[in-house]
């Protein structure tokens, strides 16, 4: 909720986990450092760290990276307010509270649409079938999440708000709270969603994107390094598009090369992937300033509607934090 979130924001104490590209043609002493907050899921940051090419293009610019591994976008907004991060990877919801909270960042990448790797599921005994039975359950998911939002929208579709318990859990918390039996269901993503076993799910992100739902997991970039240092953006984003358009032709490859990154196996990595979508460059600029844009409108009113904003966002507001301009459409490396 926004209003915990900016009691906290000055109290940033991340545990950070760093990784950095070096180059062997330069002295990393002077070399620039960039600053990446990201999620360790098998995304397209992922594939770019195995693939080398990020650290290439890095290089060859006089920049290294340290990669700064968050739990929650939550703590990435924190990172952002304080200038601990230069980019930062969070589900869209997270961009909707950084946006409200006037975060001197904007969103410049989308690096998947959200589909069957975040869903709603149920514990199997309960032989719940339909979403009238969920009444009275106790369903657990991270608040102020993608897969939040998703919960909160597919309950008022249903006509079951306010008749189901929410829990605010984190998703380690929710599948021990699960093999407990503390809780009767969960919308959460994978892994976590994998281990939740004797599950029945009811409905996925993908589905509920077909009914106008969509989420996404974007990237954040502060405008202090967008300003002072535009060309390299581009370049970082270059080599996500590369991985966005290898993944068109060949996602077997996408799988090996983020398991590797993560150390899973290949089959992991695409059951974390799911239905994902990973839009190419010469699609992602049309789609963030069209149907993306909509649906991050219709998010933020949902959210402020539901008292997790403080104030109200317009589509103005919208269009200045959605910045498209640094995507290079169709060029690859």
């Amino acid at each position: 909720m926004l209003k915990k979130f900016l009691r906290f924001l000055v109290i940033v104490g991340v545990t950070l986990t760093l990784t950095a590209c070096t180059s062997t043609k330069k002295s990393t002493t002077s070399m620039k450092v960039i600053r990446i907050g990201i999620l360790r899921v098998p995304n397209d940051v992922a594939a770019t760290r195995q693939m080398k090419i990020l650290k290439k293009a890095c290089a060859q610019n006089g920049y290294k990276v340290k990669y700064i591994t968050f739990d929650s976008g939550v703590d990435a907004n924190k990172a952002l307010l304080s200038n601990s991060v230069d980019l930062a990877t969070m589900g869209d919801t997270n961009a909707v509270v950084a946006m409200a909270a006037a975060i001197p960042a904007k969103l410049v990448w989308i690096n998947d649409v959200i589909g069957n790797n975040e869903a709603l599921v149920v514990k199997k005994k309960l032989g719940i079938r339909q979403a009238q039975d969920l009444r009275g359950l106790k369903i657990a998911t991270p608040f102020a999440s993608t897969s939040h939002y998703s919960l909160m929208m597919y309950l008022q579709q249903q006509h079951l708000t306010d008749q189901v318990t929410l829990v605010d859990m984190q998703t380690p918390e929710i599948v021990a709270a699960w093999q407990r039996d503390d809780i009767d269901g969960a919308y959460t993503w994978q892994p976590s969603l994998d281990s939740l076993h004797a599950s029945t799910t009811l409905v996925s992100s993908d589905q509920l994107a077909e009914r106008g739902t969509l989420t996404a997991n974007v990237t954040l970039v502060t405008n202090k390094f967008a300003q002072q240092h535009a060309e390299i953006l581009r370049q970082i984003l270059s080599t996500l598009g590369t991985a966005h358009t290898l993944y068109q032709q060949q996602p077997q490859k996408i799988y090996q090369l983020t398991a590797q990154q993560m150390n899973i196996t290949s089959n992991e990595a695409k059951q974390q992937i799911g239905t994902s979508s990973w839009l190419p460059s010469d699609q992602l600029v049309q789609f963030m300033n069209t149907e993306f844009a909509k649906q991050f409108y219709q998010t933020s009113q949902f959210m402020y509607q539901r008292q997790t904003l403080n104030s109200r966002p317009n589509r103005q507001q919208i269009q200045q934090f959605i910045d498209t301009q640094f995507i290079i459409e169709g060029k690859t490396r």
